[in-house]
């Protein structure tokens, strides 16, 4: 319970205490001044603090008129307090979002058999809508509360925390789930999200996300039952295209997870010329997917090293495009 929260129940149960304390003494008091039975001087002292108004059990003496003012002013205000106090309280159980999501999490715990989707980049959002249309249970994983907002508005569960720690997986409910996907904004991060869920659920089904071959191989080792890197991916889908396309007609930036990915024509200079494609991908790590030499289409893989003046087309973010410059 946050300390908020304990501020509040110490409160409201220091006013329940006066409201009780205040209901003692006037019960005591009408009972002392004006000689009435015990069940008429809790009536009495109901009806004053509150507000009902039915009127008086018999007639007051004068000093049972002076405590039923004095009871009145202190009462009354006790009472409004204790009302307000309540409907603070029922309004930030409502409103409050550290309760909302607990809330959520609530209903997560009860899952069986689902899906953790872990990072709800562009990546993780498709997937998600994926298994939603499919009817598919599943649980997102995001430390950004704006991406979680958005899955709660679309009607997914949500866990907010970081998927590298196993805290934030079993709150996600891992141990019961059957599978599990990792995209991540780092191949660190998805690696370790992939040796945890292995080591909480060794029946878990695990897909993952990698942007080099080797630390897909590393996920693999790690017990990644699939593994899919997105640079690789696009690569062979705008290959597939380009045998028979002019470089001009491909589309020069599209999106995967949390970055973009580009795709931009290199020409070959004297400082890349006699280098080796693989050499030129393991040091920038871009993805070379098509080649063209004298305006005709090549296969990349089959030539083992660039000649001067080869159009390359190349797929990467800025920053591995730029050390190619």
């Amino acid at each position: 319970m946050q300390a908020a929260d304990r501020s509040t129940m110490r409160l409201l149960a220091a006013v329940l205490l006066a409201v009780f304390a205040l209901t003692v003494a006037g019960t005591v008091g009408y009972r002392v001044i004006e000689q009435f039975s015990w069940l008429d001087s809790v009536y009495m002292t109901l009806m004053v603090l509150t507000t009902v108004g039915f009127g008086e059990v018999q007639e007051l003496s004068t000093a049972g008129k002076v405590f039923t003012s004095l009871l009145m002013i202190f009462g009354i205000g006790t009472m409004l307090y204790l009302l307000s106090t309540i409907a603070e309280i029922s309004f930030t159980s409502i409103a409050d979002p550290y309760r909302a999501r607990k809330r959520r999490e609530k209903h997560v715990e009860k899952l069986k058999e689902h899906t953790i989707v872990c990072g709800f980049g562009q990546v993780g959002e498709a997937v998600s809508a994926e298994l939603h249309a499919a009817g598919q249970v599943f649980v997102v994983i995001d430390q950004v509360h704006e991406r979680l907002q958005v899955a709660h508005d679309l009607g997914y569960h949500s866990v907010e925390g970081d998927a590298t720690q196993d805290a934030t997986l079993l709150r996600a409910g891992i141990r019961a789930a059957n599978a599990l996907v990792t995209d991540m904004s780092s191949d660190p991060a998805n690696l370790y999200v992939v040796l945890s869920a292995r080591e909480l659920n060794s029946n878990l089904t695990v897909v993952a996300r990698a942007s080099t071959d080797d630390a897909a191989e590393k996920m693999r080792r790690a017990g990644a039952n699939e593994v899919v890197n997105p640079h690789r991916t696009s690569g062979k889908q705008i290959a597939a295209r380009l045998l028979n396309a002019d470089f001009a007609q491909l589309p020069r930036r599209v999106r995967f997870g949390q970055e973009h990915l580009i795709i931009d024509e290199l020409m070959v200079g004297a400082a890349l010329a006699n280098q080796s494609i693989e050499d030129i991908e393991r040091n920038s790590h871009v993805r070379i997917i098509a080649l063209r030499r004298d305006g005709k289409p090549l296969q990349p893989r089959e030539q083992k090293t660039l000649q001067e003046n080869d159009v390359l087309l190349i797929a990467g973010t800025e920053d591995e495009l730029r050390s190619l410059r």
